[in-house]
């Protein structure tokens, strides 16, 4: 009797074993598939930015309750409408120019993906804004970590950008003024798209 007992317990263990280790190769299988659905979005989010022309599509990767930050400017937005004020490529018309047109407007030289955030790293390439040529004699490197929910929306986005010494400047300037929580004058806040 004693010997069926420690069988039945044995058994009973190997059982609660196999289906332990099934639900965690379960469990595997779904974070490397969510995991490896975020690198194809955000590969296909970075190709979207590279080409610079179709705004819509690139707020279509946005959820509307976007949390974005920009480290470097020292700014920190709550919805998609103000990051849309911040991005406005749909109204920038003949202010932002690529070299050539086919130029990608940046290049993607690293991405890591863990769970449901993904870091970027790349640079821009040079470029004509307001008929100026910003090119890499500050760098132009990035680093961009977005953070996708369940159905693949970014949902928060924070930015390293290597910005030109001006740019930094004011960036310093308006915080030592007016507070690190202070929005920079030209980016107007007031009304929702």
């Amino acid at each position: 009797m004693k010997n069926s007992i420690s069988l039945i317990n044995w058994l009973q263990l190997m059982v609660i074993l196999l289906i332990t280790n099934s639900c965690h190769q379960t469990k595997t299988a779904h974070a490397n598939d969510f995991e490896q659905a975020a690198r194809d979005k955000a590969l296909e989010y970075f190709e979207t930015f590279a080409e610079r022309s179709d705004w819509d599509k690139f707020c279509s990767f946005y959820r509307e309750d976007l949390h974005f930050k920009d480290i470097t400017l020292q700014l920190d937005l709550d919805s998609l409408w103000k990051f849309k004020r911040f991005y406005k490529w749909d109204e920038e018309e003949d202010r932002f120019k690529k070299m050539y047109p086919e130029q990608k407007h940046l290049n993607l030289q690293s991405l890591v993906v863990e769970g449901n955030t993904v870091a970027g790293k790349g640079h821009l390439n040079p470029f004509y804004y307001d008929g100026a040529l910003v090119n890499t004699e500050w760098g132009m490197e990035f680093t961009i970590w977005l953070r996708f929910d369940e159905n693949l929306k970014i949902i928060e986005q924070i930015d390293w950008m290597e910005y030109d010494a001006v740019t930094l400047e004011n960036t310093i300037k308006r915080c030592r003024e007016k507070g690190v929580e202070s929005i920079p004058d030209w980016l107007d806040l007031s009304k929702k798209d």
